[in-house]
């Protein structure tokens, strides 16, 4: 009798437990309700992404990558209602936009507070452009730093998202906001159970204080791996320079390759993402200390915003230039396989992924090209590439460089021969 006794005791105390929160029917339409289509203005409507009205009924906020270097956009409401809206703010540190919209549109979500982790929370957006759709999840991690020169600690969750969820609201039970929805896990085309989403502390900053500065010191960077530390003799906190680029402010201040930083902005450097978040806390300057066989100093790093090139990391042609596939962030075979895709370059932001094939170019087979095209050939103009997918299949996609560009952040796969570079330039 004991342990049926014990299985009805342990049956009751789950039936009594306390339940979760969910978001009601009613939250739920008041959250879709709110949550916006962006199109491009004028010309063909284009579908860049998701949107949500923030704080006031004619405001609101979405992804820098969604709207890209566009002026205006389009909003469409799930009523039907359209309105045109002004880019009047925009933070590529931490992928943020406010929008101003032409007329005002139905009530605006709230912010919440913080989310513990296992906290159920759901994303509202556009995903494959199927409009106002709702998903559930819950928080898997807080404080992930997943691009190295980006200056954010996303929120990790579980709610499904995909292409065209970015810039979509990610909102607890009550349906307050918690977040923006702007990356699935990197590697994956579609979700695999991995999203990431701008804290909402973060937005409030952003409306608030304005944009984070963007920073370029011109070097690279990397993480000091155990044989690393072995082969320098060196124990302590520390990122490695990888490279210096003529003419940055780094060139300037005296740091060469195979400096060893160990502060900057008075923070201890322990990994190369620690350098964005110092990076970001500088305004005309930053000190920093590194080791240069075995002694350490000191440096002043320039930050004042200067015009000049910036070293490409794979993403938007200059209007009216020739490119090559390189330059779209693509490494491909001569059979036009992708063996690497340079993070958030034009290729990847496609959603082309490691392991599909370019098999035509404009209609014409790859193996009708010179044999030199995967590597030297130029094009200068938009291209329809016929891609046999890893998995089988076949898609269409254009590339086209010029268009409004979709991704405007520095990243760590500018070294495609070697993932552990951090690309510290301009954006």
């Amino acid at each position: 009798m004991r342990p049926i006794f014990l299985t009805l005791l342990i049956a009751l105390a789950f039936w009594l437990r306390p339940a979760a929160a969910q978001m009601t029917p009613e939250t739920a339409a008041r959250a879709v309700a709110a949550t916006l289509i962006v199109r491009a203005e004028g010309g063909p409507s284009r579908f860049l992404g998701s949107a949500f009205l923030y704080g006031a009924q004619d405001r609101a906020v979405t992804n820098a990558h969604v709207v890209g270097r566009a002026k205006t956009v389009r909003l469409e409401a799930q009523d039907g209602m359209s309105v045109t809206a002004r880019v009047i703010a925009i933070d590529h540190a931490r992928d943020l936009a406010l929008l101003a919209l032409d007329a005002p549109m139905g009530p605006p979500l709230q912010p919440g507070g913080p989310v513990p982790v296992g906290a159920p929370v759901y994303a509202v957006g556009a995903p494959l452009e199927a409009g106002f759709t709702l998903t559930a999840g819950i928080v898997s991690a807080l404080g992930r730093q997943i691009a190295p020169t980006q200056p954010v600690r996303f929120i990790q969750h579980a709610a499904p998202v995909n292409p065209g969820s970015s810039g979509g609201p990610l909102l607890d039970a009550a349906g307050r906001v918690v977040g923006v929805n702007t990356r699935i896990a990197d590697g994956s085309r579609f979700f695999v159970g991995i999203a990431y989403a701008v804290p909402v502390a973060q937005v409030t900053r952003f409306l608030s204080d304005g944009a984070l500065p963007a920073h370029a010191p011109g070097m690279q960077v990397r993480a000091l791996g155990p044989r690393m530390r072995t082969a320098l003799g060196h124990t302590g906190p520390g990122i490695l320079v990888e490279e210096v680029r003529a003419g940055s402010p780094a060139r300037a201040a005296g740091l060469r390759a195979g400096d060893i930083l160990t502060r900057a902005a008075g923070d201890v450097l322990s990994r190369p993402g620690d350098l964005a978040f110092a990076l970001a806390a500088s305004k005309t300057e930053m000190r920093v200390t590194y080791l240069r066989d075995g002694a350490a100093r000191d440096v002043v790093l320039d930050l004042t915003p200067r015009a000049g090139p910036s070293l490409s990391t794979g993403g938007q042609a200059a209007r009216g230039t020739e490119y090559k596939m390189a330059d779209m962030g693509l490494i491909l075979d001569p059979d036009g396989t992708i063996n690497g895709v340079v993070s958030q370059g034009i290729g990847y932001l496609m959603g082309l992924s490691h392991g599909d094939r370019i098999a035509a170019i404009d209609g014409r087979a790859v193996g009708d090209l010179p044999a030199d095209w995967a590597s030297d050939m130029r094009f200068d103009r938009p291209l329809l590439l016929r891609i046999a997918l890893s998995g089988g299949g076949t898609r269409h996609y254009v590339l086209d460089p010029w268009a409004d560009p979709v991704g405007l952040r520095p990243s760590s796969g500018a070294n495609v021969l070697d993932r552990d570079v951090v690309v510290f330039d301009g954006l």
